[in-house]
């Protein structure tokens, strides 16, 4: 595959760098990125819980307040800030191309509509207007697309950026935070590896990816797809009537880390957290914090609102959660984690310092 056309880097993001090296100073304090991947794997010894930038920094959780997800300036602004890690959604377009975007659909973040004669701005209450998946349009389309702002009111200067850009951008503006990237198919894992391979002297200094465990059932079918990058596996309690978790999660012993998401104490998944904290691994979980509009709503994957967290209590023939407390700080200090994926990091980091853990 010929390399993805490189784009010009917009106005508005000019002024945003041109404003973020008045950061330099406090950036040459930050851990180099090594240390910073070593310290959330737990390859090193430390007591510090890592926090991963979920999307990058942005909305209303960023110093701006109007950066948009998934986007450079997000990026950018968690290497300001110094953030232990970012978390990027990765998805694939019509050709192969990884791009970041948190959905499916493009209908909710982007200005997509502009790009389909007689098409609507999308309105994700009333799932009415341009809504078409990522896998369904190319990359000459979408990297024309522009990120709307976080409240999805205006259409921002910032574009949907690829995984290639994002490197490139790392790379020339001498950024330190490691890239750990929430993949959903195989073809997105080899094709970040292949890009991290060509980018970066040692990638699994820089770049990590996370994946379902029902996509990779061992350690060694993830390496054999991803040879040079950190992988993670996730384990979710809807996993209980796909896979044996007890033996993927074995299977994955290789791996420094995992991501195993108990909803409450002593939850479906306990079980197996336990016993990943007894083999003395990196243990991380994702800090549910509502996205949408309403009391403890979410965004569907496809952008449609809304689900709440009851509404997705997991139940078998095993057992059946009744909460979900992962978006309470203590419940995720009690439980042990080492590392914590919010959309909120610098509230997380501030909560992690009054407690010593960070």
């Amino acid at each position: 595959m010929k390399p993805y056309t490189r784009r010009r880097v917009t106005a508005a993001l000019a002024l945003f760098i041109a404003a973020g090296s008045l950061a330099q100073a406090s950036h040459a304090a930050c851990a180099p990125t090594s240390t910073r991947m070593a310290m959330l794997l737990k390859t090193v010894p430390t007591h510090q819980v890592s926090v991963l930038a979920h999307r990058g920094l942005w909305g209303k959780f960023s110093p701006s307040g109007d950066t948009p997800e998934n986007s450079r300036a997000a990026l950018q602004q968690a290497d300001d800030q110094c953030m232990d890690a970012v978390e990027l959604d990765v998805k694939m377009t019509s050709e192969g191309v990884p791009v970041l975007m948190h959905d499916m659909n493009l209908g909710r973040t982007t200005d997509v509509y502009t790009a389909f004669r007689g098409g609507t701005k999308y309105d994700p209450n009333t799932n009415v207007g341009t809504n078409p998946s990522v896998a369904s349009v190319s990359w000459n389309t979408i990297q024309n697309l522009h990120l709307l702002s976080p409240g999805r009111t205006q259409v921002t200067g910032y574009f949907v950026p690829d995984v290639t850009g994002i490197f490139t951008y790392w790379n020339q503006h001498g950024l330190r935070t490691p890239m750990i990237f929430d993949t959903k198919t195989k073809d997105a894992v080899k094709a970040i590896d292949r890009l991290a391979q060509e980018n970066f002297s040692a990638p699994s200094r820089v770049v990590g990816a996370k994946v379902n465990a029902t996509l990779y059932p061992s350690y060694s079918a993830f390496k054999a797809d991803a040879p040079t990058i950190v992988g993670i596996p996730v384990f979710t309690t809807n996993m209980l009537t796909i896979i044996d978790v007890p033996a993927v999660r074995r299977a994955w012993t290789g791996s420094p880390a995992v991501e195993i998401n108990v909803k409450q104490p002593n939850g479906l998944l306990q079980g197996q957290l336990d016993l990943a904290k007894g083999d003395k691994k990196a243990v991380g979980v994702f800090n549910a914090l509502p996205d949408a509009p309403g009391n403890g709503n979410f965004y569907k994957n496809t952008g449609v609102c809304c689900y709440t967290l009851a509404s997705i209590y997991f139940s078998y023939p095993g057992g059946r959660d009744t909460a979900d407390d992962r978006g309470d700080w203590n419940y995720l200090v009690k439980q042990g984690f080492t590392f914590i994926t919010t959309d909120d990091p610098r509230g997380l980091i501030g909560f992690l310092k009054s407690r010593g853990l960070h």
